[in-house]
């Protein structure tokens, strides 16, 4: 009969200071729930926002640019991981915060810091293509009245009364008039529905 030892129970990975506290340098608060402690996560993410507003306040009364309030409680909250860490190891590191736990909620404070810098880019690039599209309309709609307004002169027809054409989809005409004041050269001018003013020629 052969006798085998007793399989020695697996011994869990504490988890590594390195990456708790590059969480926390990065994503203030994460390494605390990297130590399983997500509460202090979210705490700490109020604390930050607070002191952020405080430090815009402050900014407006004494006209200080840097964020002091911000800054320190920054510093803080490395501090309070670093203690964290040291009294979870004397304990063995105790948690019942699951693994994917962890991770969406860093994943999930990560996408509160990348989505605004998105937004920040995204929006007026956005913007700027579409007035750059209801310029170029405008332009187009302004360049098919005039080409009436000359033709109508060519014709013997000349108005001061903005012709008809069929103008570009999209495009608002709110104002237009021919001034006739030197038949040979007639002015047109065309407000759109954006504001835009145009004069031509």
């Amino acid at each position: 009969m052969s006798l085998t030892a007793p399989a020695s129970p697996a011994i869990a990975r504490p988890p590594s200071y390195g990456v708790g506290m590059l969480l926390s340098v990065f994503l203030p608060g994460a390494g605390m729930t990297y130590l399983g402690r997500w509460g202090w996560h979210l705490g700490w993410i109020g604390i930050l926002l607070l002191l952020a507003v405080l430090d815009g306040v402050l900014a407006v009364v004494t006209g200080l640019g840097f964020s002091v309030l911000t800054f320190l409680g920054w510093i803080a909250q490395l501090v309070h991981y670093h203690r964290s860490y040291a009294a979870q190891a004397g304990r063995g590191f105790p948690s019942t915060f699951p693994a994917a736990g962890k991770i969406a909620l860093i994943a999930a404070h990560v996408l509160l810091l990348v989505l605004p810098v998105f937004a920040a880019v995204l929006i007026p690039n956005l913007l700027s293509a579409r007035q750059t599209a209801t310029q170029a309309g405008e332009q187009a709609a302004a360049r098919r009245l005039y080409l009436q307004v000359v033709t109508d002169q060519v014709d013997g027809r000349l108005s001061a009364t903005c012709p008809q054409v069929t103008l570009p989809e999209g495009v608002e005409v709110t104002g237009c008039a021919v001034d006739i004041g030197d038949p040979e050269e007639p002015v047109l001018n065309v407000t759109f529905g954006s504001g835009h003013r145009l004069r031509l020629p």
